[in-house]
């Protein structure tokens, strides 16, 4: 069932903030089984506001409009969806009952009266969070819902999760049993995947496959629709028994964990904790890992020593190993990380030390060079690498090569990493 987004904001069409949030719902409205054949972003201009509403009421089922709902005077969409649509404008009062409890902890007798204007919605509107401090409403127009909601980020989330999509499941019928599963995958480019998936589609009635490029993953989504829920499901697990037989050990997780929380249960499983030491990745691979909730769990600490002096004074790196190998080398790597064991007193480590760029790289060490290493309770061993592009993809495809080799031995028992060493 066709859909479509429209943003509207001059922060967005200008740059200075990026649309997040129509790639977010639409990756939801995907999940549940909905299509978004269009997604607009505009300034906040009545005129554009006007033609895109009015485009969007003659070609689908249902709109998100996200932005414009403050109480600024830039925040127009109210009004001009009141006029295109010949409803008054009203007060609403379940707005204006919030607006009354934001004003018992506000100085501001000018904010508040700024704030009054988010109650005034086109006639007909009903609010979506009732007890929430942004006014997104749903609006029926001739058969389309008119989905209004912030074009705050976490605002937005929240309102698409748990008030969008359940509103729309009952307002428009899919008329289709739908299936979906999203594998995460590392150490194998978007061309090789598909390469491997060439004949799938053919073999499957009523299959799709996505190929979606999540630097530095790939998400390859499998999707299953038909009438038959029975046929459906049988279908979809055959799909993606074929996925994993064809991706193997370069499915690094699949949604809705993440690499992350996949080396989190691992560790747990194996009675493991981990700790980290890291140079060029400055942080990068801690802060990953303490994005996982519970992560404290499985993960003890984080050093981050960038000098020479901080890798002899925190991890016991050796002097000599600094001057006669260098500090981007195997042998620095593997001292950090038996050095970042030894001081923590845990099982398991990764150490990480490079030339990010742009510059610091020569001949034998150029740009992109990066030393990982994997301490475990059996051995220590290093690997180099040649990572491609700019500073902050080289940081980045170091921290997710470092998960994917401890995920990779705790899951195959493998020293061997995923991603291809130089």
């Amino acid at each position: 069932m066709y859909g479509e987004i429209i943003a509207i904001g001059d922060e967005l069409v200008s740059g200075r903030v990026l649309n997040t949030t129509s790639g977010f719902a639409a990756r939801r409205l995907f999940e549940a089984g909905y299509e978004i054949s269009r997604m607009t972003v505009i300034g906040d201009d009545p005129t554009l506001i006007k033609e895109c509403l009015v485009s969007a009421l003659g070609r689908s089922k249902f709109v998100l409009i996200t932005g414009g709902l403050g109480p600024t005077t830039d925040d127009i969409t109210n009004e001009v969806v009141a006029r295109t649509l010949g409803k008054r404008l009203v007060k609403n009062e379940i707005v204006m009952s919030q607006i009354k409890k934001w004003e018992k902890g506000s100085k501001s007798a000018h904010a508040n009266s700024m704030r009054e204007r988010m109650a005034m919605l086109p006639e007909g509107a009903e609010v979506l969070n009732p007890t929430g401090c942004a006014a997104g409403y749903l609006l029926m127009h001739r058969g389309v819902a008119l989905f209004f909601l912030p074009g705050v980020p976490e605002q937005l989330r929240e309102h698409v999760i748990e008030r969008v999509l359940p509103k729309l499941r009952d307002l428009v019928r899919l008329g289709f049993e739908v299936r979906q599963k999203t594998f995460k995958v590392f150490g194998l480019s978007e061309v090789e995947i598909n390469l491997l998936f060439e004949n799938i589609e053919s073999r499957h009635n009523n299959l799709k496959i996505g190929y979606y490029p999540n630097f530095p993953e790939v998400h390859v989504t499998v999707t299953v629709r038909g009438t038959d829920k029975e046929s459906v499901d049988k279908q979809c697990r055959s799909a993606c028994e074929t996925v994993e037989r064809l991706l193997g050990n370069h499915i690094v997780a699949i949604d809705p964990e993440n690499i992350e929380s996949v080396v989190g249960r691992l560790l747990i499983e194996n009675q493991g904790i981990l700790v980290v030491a890291e140079s060029c990745t400055g942080g990068l691979l801690g802060k990953r890992i303490t994005g996982v909730p519970g992560s404290s769990k499985w993960f003890d600490r984080g050093f981050i020593t960038y000098s020479n002096r901080s890798k002899e004074e925190l991890l016991g790196v050796s002097a000599r190993t600094l001057e006669q190998y260098g500090a981007v080398s195997a042998e620095t790597a593997i001292e950090m990380a038996q050095g970042a064991r030894s001081v923590a007193g845990v099982d398991y480590s990764l150490s990480i030390t490079g030339i990010a760029g742009p510059t610091g790289g020569t001949p034998d060490k150029p740009v992109g060079t990066v030393f990982i290493g994997l301490s475990t309770p059996d051995r220590t061993v290093s690997e180099r690498f040649h990572f491609p592009g700019d500073r902050r993809r080289i940081r980045a495809l170091a921290a997710e090569t470092a998960l994917d080799w401890l995920r990779r031995y705790l899951r195959y028992g493998s020293y061997v990493p995923g991603y291809r060493p130089s």
